[in-house]
């Protein structure tokens, strides 16, 4: 169904769109199954797939409090299947997940399973991108058109960022499925609000909840969406509101009493109450406190607030502690195709004329705003993957370009004698067929390190970005295996809890500067953000080599390094050059 019911049928003909979908699905599962194999644990991963096992295993859910369970578990089903090994240490049982997570990990490796756990939980996340594909297709082909919908798909599918965080098992991607999806029935509920589709609104926001702590702010967006469309009948909306909130929060309790059927054992149970409790000055922990929700998602959302406090960022040559308003926008310009980003504005300048545009601003962009405004608001500048379902509700906006294109090139009624349509068809083909080339092109070079690539002219990515828009320690395998080809080579990399670099390197961080002569690896994070002051000196001199697709940097000395507090952005590297200087 297109909304508004304007649009003409399709130019691009069935075979040929369900045919380019097939293609760049292949192409996004492929790339991301290899560096799903490729790549070490990503710094987030090891709590979040621990976890996930621990509570299948165990049916507890002591070590899930940090964020929600449901895309956890969802990540440590297939997991299972690798034996990981589950210990039940001291950290265990006094319900330390950060520590227990560093012993999952650590068992694990020893034991030769941990690659295997972390691939086949990686599986479903792909599988996950691909369903985001999917639910793009169908809320752009709902106002644009199917051809809408193809633009929509192929642009998810093909962004090297969006490639790259695919197949990390971490609750970005299910939680911006989980958002596209209940976008997706809210529509289908303001077509015809029956009882069932006011049900199926309150499960999959259920869901969402289980999946990230921010389903908050679509819990408040669906109520204003009730409000506004039975305004003028009271008692219905009075009815939806109970209907969404009754079945939204049985949905959120039986995710959490599906995987722990008795609740948390006493003394976790005591734990997680003092969490919320130490929480009294955070008016959103009390009120999260007050409403009937599951204990171990009230002590995440507690443990989330009181870990939102000003940590390290940095972007395009700037560094401070704390957010910056600004962050989130320059980050889409630095990591997101520059034709990629001015085809989505352009497609929301368009769609302003469209007839449903009322509709596509209260269900598509309202979200993605809010979303994308509470995130501002928040202290952690942590990479462009924070607002990753507002950027996929965004790109809901090229499907707005298909029709100026058809009217552009065949602007009259089709004329049988002279074959107008015939004419503007090929063309058609051939712009659509040119914007896919660009982006397929900047996805495949992109391989094996997509996350840490960047649009030029924002390159080497080192000098304009950090965190996770370009090194989330998913190169520490790749730096291992440089370790082993070198001396003891200082190291200074971001990694997953549980894991080191080990084979002979020494720490580059507290290392007496008199001692550090001959190679050293530093990964952008730590550079930039992590140990900003005390690599500070590093930051003088230019990079001999990269590891990781440019995620770490490779430096040289000849002689003892001047360690002067050096520049905050990174100076331009010397590529090839067999020594180090200093900028």
């Amino acid at each position: 169904m297109v909304d508004a019911g304007h649009e003409p049928s399709p130019w691009i003909p069935a075979p040929i769109r369900w045919g380019v979908l097939a293609v760049l699905t292949v192409l996004f599962v492929g790339i991301g199954f290899q560096q799903a194999r490729l790549d070490a644990p990503a710094v987030d991963e090891g709590v979040d797939v621990s976890s996930g096992v621990a509570a299948l295993v165990h049916r507890d859910l002591r070590m899930v409090p940090e964020h929600p369970a449901l895309p956890k578990a969802l990540a440590a089903l297939p997991a299972l299947l690798a034996g990981p090994v589950v210990p039940e240490s001291e950290a265990w049982h006094e319900g330390e997940w950060f520590n227990w997570s560093d012993d999952f990990v650590a068992a694990n490796e020893d034991a030769g399973s941990l690659d295997a756990t972390f691939l086949w939980a990686r599986l479903v996340v792909v599988a996950q991108g691909v369903a985001i594909a999917a639910l793009l297709y169908a809320l752009a082909s709902r106002f644009f058109g199917p051809d809408g919908g193809l633009v929509a798909a192929a642009a998810w599918l093909t962004t090297p960022y969006f490639v790259g965080l695919g197949h990390f098992a971490m609750l970005d991607v299910p939680f911006t499925l989980a958002a596209l999806a209940l976008v997706l029935v809210t529509l289908r509920w303001l077509d015809r609000p029956t009882l069932a589709r006011t049900a199926a609104v309150g499960a999959v926001l259920g869901l969402a909840l289980a999946t990230r702590h921010t389903g908050l702010v679509l819990a408040v967006w669906v109520v204003l969406v009730v409000v506004v469309k039975l305004r003028s009948r009271p008692f219905e909306a009075l009815q939806g509101l109970v209907v969404v909130g009754l079945v939204s929060v049985l949905c959120l309790w039986a995710v959490y009493r599906g995987l722990s059927p008795s609740g948390p054992p006493p003394e976790v149970t005591a734990r997680f109450e003092g969490l919320v409790a130490t929480q009294t000055s955070s008016v959103a922990v009390g009120l999260v406190g007050a409403m009937p929700l599951p204990l171990e998602w009230q002590a995440g959302f507690a443990s989330m607030d009181q870990a939102g406090t000003n940590r390290p960022a940095s972007l395009a040559g700037q560094s401070w502690s704390g957010g910056r308003w600004w962050y989130f926008p320059v980050a889409a310009v630095l990591k997101l195709p520059a034709g990629l980003l001015a085809a989505v504005l352009a497609g929301w300048v368009v769609a302003r004329r469209h007839p449903a545009r009322l509709r596509l601003a209260g269900v598509v962009l309202a979200p993605a705003l809010s979303l994308w405004f509470v995130v501002l608001v928040q202290p952690l500048n942590l990479g462009l993957r924070v607002v990753l379902p507002s950027v996929a509700l965004a790109l809901v906006g090229l499907g707005a370009l298909v029709a100026p294109v058809r009217a552009r090139l065949a602007p009259g009624p089709v004329e049988p004698a002279t074959g107008a349509r015939r004419l503007a068809r090929p063309a058609v083909l051939g712009v659509v067929g040119l914007v896919m080339a660009s982006q397929v092109a900047a996805m495949v070079t992109a391989a094996p390190h997509s996350l840490a690539w960047s649009p030029p002219p924002f390159r080497p990515a080192y000098r304009w970005v950090s965190d996770s828009n370009v090194d989330v320690g998913q190169a520490l395998y790749e730096v291992r295996d440089w370790v082993v080809r070198h001396d003891r080579p200082f190291v200074a990399v971001g990694s997953t809890r549980g894991l080191t670099v080990g084979g002979g390197s020494r720490e580059l961080v507290g290392a007496d500067p008199a001692d550090v002569q001959g190679w050293v690896a530093v990964g952008v994070t730590p550079l930039l953000d992590t140990w900003r002051e005390q690599l500070s000196w590093v930051r003088a001199y230019c990079p001999v080599g990269t590891l990781g697709g440019g995620s770490v940097l490779v430096y040289r000395f000849r002689t003892v390094p001047d360690t002067a507090v050096g520049p905050m952005r990174p100076v331009e590297p010397c590529f090839g050059d067999e020594w180090s200087s200093r900028g």
